[in-house]
């Protein structure tokens, strides 16, 4: 029989669901910061996560957690690089320094786009029950990278995408070097149905990645019904996206354009179409911000 005491995901992860392993391989893992308290994910706490010991009555929403203490175990959490540590201890270190500092390999815990922290990701342990889809791929583990964003950034880059691409303006004509070209009736409607089948698909397409992150999965039987459902969601969101956006481009903006005043489409938008419109872009909004906060439980895939 070996024992596997590392700290390092892609030495532990294939043991995280299955500790009856043909190869004898148990877990016994000790949180790497204070050498003392048993992780969580250790096979004989998992064992003693699932027994049938009643809680203390009054703290009986936290399951077998006020049980912990006294047995020496602690909750476990996933930093990016890929280390386990127990909970307490890394959130001893966050209210020591506002940046956290991996402490088994050094790496700094700040996505790589916008700087902010990396929070550490708890894995999720109730007694047996599989574990390894339920928390975000390192960038150690194979599939894994370095994360880009957080959410709150990701909103930001939502918000400045769909605005760019429902402005009060055609965008296609933007793009021209003599906007007074686009002021042409036939002409505009031209380059306006090349950008509606082209470009601005493309736009969708790239918001939608933010709020929807392709899923990344640990190849495990779950996994494909978490794929699967994965993609469904991702198909009725592109398709609802697409609905609101065209409803919102024939009521208020592509008929026309600011372009000049030639033609029927060199109009401009009056004070009434220029709120129903900004009214339109921020149901819009919405409706993507409600995505973006319903993907994050549902899918942890991005730190």
């Amino acid at each position: 029989m070996k024992v596997q005491r590392s700290n390092y995901l892609p030495y532990l992860q294939h043991y995280l669901d299955d500790q009856s392993d043909p190869e004898e391989v148990i877990l016994d893992v000790v949180c790497a910061i204070c050498q003392e308290s048993k992780l969580d994910i250790s096979k004989s706490a998992r064992e003693f996560a699932s027994s049938e010991a009643p809680p203390i009555k009054h703290l009986e929403r936290f399951g077998h957690l006020p049980h912990y203490g006294r047995h020496g175990l602690e909750r476990t959490v996933a930093l990016a690089c890929g280390h386990v540590f127990g909970e307490r201890c890394i959130g001893g270190l966050l209210a020591q320094a506002q940046d956290l500092i991996c402490p088994s390999c050094g790496y700094k815990m700040a996505y790589r786009g916008c700087g902010h922290a990396i929070p550490p990701a708890l894995i999720p342990v109730d007694g047996h029950e599989p574990v390894r889809d339920k928390f975000p791929l390192t960038m150690a583990e194979e599939g894994g990278s370095e994360p880009q964003n957080c959410a709150e950034c990701r909103w930001k880059l939502i918000r400045s995408n769909i605005r760019y691409s429902l402005a009060d303006e055609c965008v296609a004509c933007r793009h021209r070097p003599d906007l007074r070209n686009a002021a042409d009736g036939t002409g505009h409607r031209a380059h306006r149905d090349l950008h509606m089948k082209f470009g601005l698909r493309q736009a969708l397409d790239d918001t939608l990645r933010l709020v929807w992150p392709e899923v990344v999965t640990r190849e495990t039987e779950w996994s494909a019904e978490m794929t699967a459902a994965d993609t469904d969601r991702r198909q009725v969101h592109a398709s609802l996206l697409n609905a609101m956006v065209l409803s919102e481009i024939d009521a208020t903006i592509w008929y026309r354009t600011k372009a000049g005043s030639k033609g029927s489409s060199g109009t401009t938008l009056t004070k009434e179409q220029q709120k129903t419109h900004a009214q339109g872009v921020a149901a819009i909004e919405q409706s993507l911000l409600g995505w973006l906060v319903n993907s994050s439980p549902a899918f942890r895939r991005m730190w």
